[in-house]
């Protein structure tokens, strides 16, 4: 005797194979073929019309139950397919959240409540892995404001996929850490996926000599006009003096002559406000 679970799998595979489909159009159009025999010859149905429409009647209904379950048998095995697949990406997805070094968080798009976070992101922030967050508000954990945050999240959702916003985070043991953030909305569960970047150090610290050497030019602009300025001052009073008929009180340039000096002045002030 064989096994009940052996037996299920045999009629499974026995009833999926194209053959039983074949099978079973030929019994129906056998079945149909002598149905309509006995009934056209019960209303007086001349023997050749009957034999002539029962022959055609049991061939388009037998056709018709061959088509039928064999598109059943395509539907069932396109279904066995996605099954697995969908099964294939559930255990990526899983052994991600378990296992990589990937900092990802999944939350609500409008509470910012952790769905789920992976095992990198307890790492970027130097949390406990003990420690449950599920439940608990992003904006929290990141150390971030809630109001930024939500920007972000809002630009991810209206379909920004290229958003690559900078957070200045706040790690557990209270430093801070700047982080690169990314996603996808998912609207069908209302769920942004996040991922997370540690931004590179010499990226940093590119952007901060950068930033002094804006803060630089520009003091250097200002000393360059109040400078100039001095000068020109210096130049009008001694033109003022002049014309007065009195000496000079600052000696500027003893080869230059002062009105031509305050005129190169005014022009000089004048390109670096432009600039």
């Amino acid at each position: 005797m064989m096994p009940a679970d052996f037996q299920s799998d045999t009629s499974s595979v026995s009833s999926s194979s194209p053959s039983y489909y074949y099978l079973v159009g030929v019994v129906v159009a056998i079945f149909t073929f002598a149905a309509l025999c006995l009934v056209f010859s019960r209303i007086g149905v001349p023997p050749m019309e009957t034999i002539i429409f029962a022959s055609l009647s049991a061939l388009a209904v037998g056709g018709f139950i061959c088509r039928e379950r064999a598109l059943v048998l395509e539907l069932a095995q396109e279904e066995r397919k996605h099954a697995a697949r969908l099964g294939l990406e559930i255990d990526r997805i899983d052994e991600l959240y378990a296992n990589s070094v990937a900092c990802l968080v999944t939350f609500d798009a409008g509470t910012l409540i952790i769905d789920r976070v992976s095992a990198g992101f307890f790492d970027l922030l130097g949390i406990s892995a003990k420690q449950d967050l599920v439940g608990a508000p992003l904006e929290e954990v990141l150390g971030v404001d809630s109001t930024h945050l939500t920007s972000v999240v809002y630009q991810i959702k209206v379909g920004t996929i290229s958003v690559r916003e900078e957070l200045i985070c706040k790690r557990a043991d209270g430093k801070p850490a700047v982080l690169l953030i990314t996603g996808r909305y998912m609207a069908h569960l209302h769920l942004v996926e996040a991922t997370f970047y540690r931004l590179p150090r010499q990226a940093a610290e590119l952007g901060e000599y950068e930033r002094v050497m804006d803060d630089l030019e520009r003091f250097k602009k200002g000393i360059v006009r109040r400078e100039g300025r001095v000068l020109e001052l210096k130049g009008e009073v001694n033109q003022l003096l002049k014309e007065a008929g009195k000496p000079v009180r600052y000696r500027v340039d003893s080869t230059t002559d002062d009105s031509r000096f305050v005129q190169q002045l005014i022009k000089t002030n004048k390109a670096v406000e432009h600039e």
